[in-house]
């Protein structure tokens, strides 16, 4: 049988046992006339048609939404634009819903806005604004956009704990913001690697207030 012929017998085996394949215009390729051929379909490029999956741009006030860092039992944080400043910031975002089904999650999510708003200091992270959609029952946290958390930074390491010099440092911008802390009457009372956050330039950010205790000293409003 000449190759010219085999072709036709192949394209018609193919056709009969995939009806939903179009075998019309076709190469092919085939160097042992014994074997099946190789055929290779040939698509214009008229017929490719690309549909990019388009995600809908997302702003809560000034802030462009981005992809999520992490997740909690009080909510998500994702990453967020300043629209404005153009500069990089992470938001918390909270539920309600959720909130009220922790003991005591809407109070103390309340208390560590009010302690942020007041509080200033180089190893204390900076809330920055503060967004509430009534409608959808979800508050929105800015603060200052931190590149990990310490915790992250010890899983990846060999012996799950940094060398001596290193932990000397993180120690010691740890101290400088218990102190300042301390010293407005406030007891964080969770500090755990997975609270503690580096900067760019790893300077150390204390984090997540929210079951701190105030003392008489400083004043807290809820609301």
């Amino acid at each position: 049988m000449a190759d010219g012929d085999m072709v036709p017998q192949a394209m018609t085996l193919v056709e009969d046992e995939y009806p939903h394949v179009r075998m019309d215009p076709f190469i092919s390729i085939m160097e042992d006339p014994d074997e099946v051929p190789f055929i290779i379909h040939r698509v214009d490029s008229n017929e490719i048609v690309y549909q990019p999956r388009r995600r809908k741009a997302k702003l809560i006030g000034k802030y462009l939404m981005g992809d999520m860092l992490g997740e909690g039992s009080y909510g998500k944080v994702k990453e967020c634009i300043d629209t404005e400043s153009l500069c990089r910031r992470a938001v918390k975002i909270l539920k309600r819903r959720k909130l009220r089904k922790i003991p005591n999650g809407e109070q103390n999510v309340q208390r560590e806005i009010q302690l942020l708003k007041r509080l200033q200091h180089r190893h204390v992270i900076r809330l920055l604004d503060v967004h509430v959609n009534d409608e959808k029952q979800k508050m929105y946290l800015i603060m200052e956009y931190c590149v990990c958390e310490l915790q992250e930074m010890l899983e990846s390491t060999k012996d799950k704990k940094f060398p001596i010099c290193q932990s000397h440092n993180y120690f010691g911008q740890l101290v400088e913001g218990l102190e300042y802390l301390h010293g407005q009457g406030i007891v964080h009372k969770d500090i755990k690697p997975s609270n503690l956050l580096l900067t760019t330039d790893e300077t150390l950010r204390i984090t997540d207030l929210g079951v701190a205790e105030v003392g008489p000293g400083f004043r807290v409003f809820l609301s």
